[in-house]
């Protein structure tokens, strides 16, 4: 069996077997995801629960801090634990799968070592992990923005499949950046946190999206830029009936691409050279 390598600088048409090769896997790749589901917190008593819960306490605990002790944190937003609980649970899907992915290959090295696949193939499985826990946690916003904020599923709610599609291969390119840098590079593990903790502060999700009105003109369009204020801006639309301007979603599409699909593309030309650092 072949699989593409950094070697294989070929056209498009050269990716047809190796998708289809990821398609007659899909079975192993779900057997993966869901069997590291179920042994990440099997000697805990929730269990998989955990995947719901740990999202849903860390809303809390910024909503205590910033909402209730810190209450100038949330300015004029009224419905600022809805706010905080749709951004949290967006941007822990984000950070669970870069955590995930860089794992992934490293976690598996046994497995690629002795038996030829697309490699592919355990990224994908770590989203498909993350992905099971975020949908799950998208139940619980409803069931306590509803009757705190008043907050009911609406027609938007028809727009999460291409925005959930978005989101997904956006993470599936993050998580394949972070795979590839991780195996030559093993420091890429210990700066993550580190990374994920900056990102959370200069996203909209503690702080409120009218505090970047009071920013200058050049301020705000950076902070317009960082590929989470779309993607937030986007899941608000969808489950909270928030307005969604033609900018977002145009800045939503090119960061799935440069990331999703360029994440994609490095991770799959490398494949070939994974071997020789394990």
């Amino acid at each position: 069996m072949s699989t593409l390598t950094v070697d294989d600088r070929a056209p498009i048409s050269a990716w047809r077997p190796y998708v289809s090769q990821l398609w007659q896997r899909r079975e192993f790749g779900w057997f993966l995801a869901m069997g590291n589901l179920r042994a990440r917190n099997a000697s805990t008593l929730l269990g998989l629960f955990w995947w719901i819960v740990n999202p849903v306490l860390m809303a809390l605990i910024y909503f205590v801090v910033f909402g209730l002790i810190f209450p100038g944190t949330r300015g004029a937003e009224h419905q600022f634990l809805s706010y905080l609980m749709s951004g949290v649970f967006v941007f822990n899907f984000v950070a669970t799968s870069m955590t995930s992915g860089a794992n992934s290959i490293l976690a598996n090295s046994r497995l690629l070592v002795n038996i030829r696949f697309p490699r592919l193939i355990l990224p994908m499985s770590a989203i498909f992990e993350t992905s099971v826990g975020f949908l799950a946690s998208l139940l619980v916003f409803y069931l306590i923005a509803w009757p705190v904020n008043g907050i009911a599923p609406g027609w938007t709610l028809l727009a999460l499949p291409p925005v959930f599609l978005a989101s997904a291969i956006f993470n599936l390119g993050l998580a394949s950046l972070t795979a590839r840098l991780a195996i030559p590079f093993r420091d890429i593990n210990n700066l993550i946190p580190h990374i994920t903790r900056l990102w959370l502060y200069l996203s909209p999700i503690i702080w409120p999206v009218a505090f970047l009105e009071s920013l200058p003109t050049w301020a705000e369009r950076i902070f317009k830029a960082n590929p989470m204020y779309s993607m937030l801006e986007a899941y608000r639309f969808v489950l909270m009936g928030r307005p969604l301007g033609r900018n977002e979603v145009i800045m939503l599409a090119i960061w799935v691409v440069v990331i999703g699909f360029g994440g994609i593309l490095s991770f799959v030309r490398f494949e070939g050279n994974m071997v020789r650092y394990l």
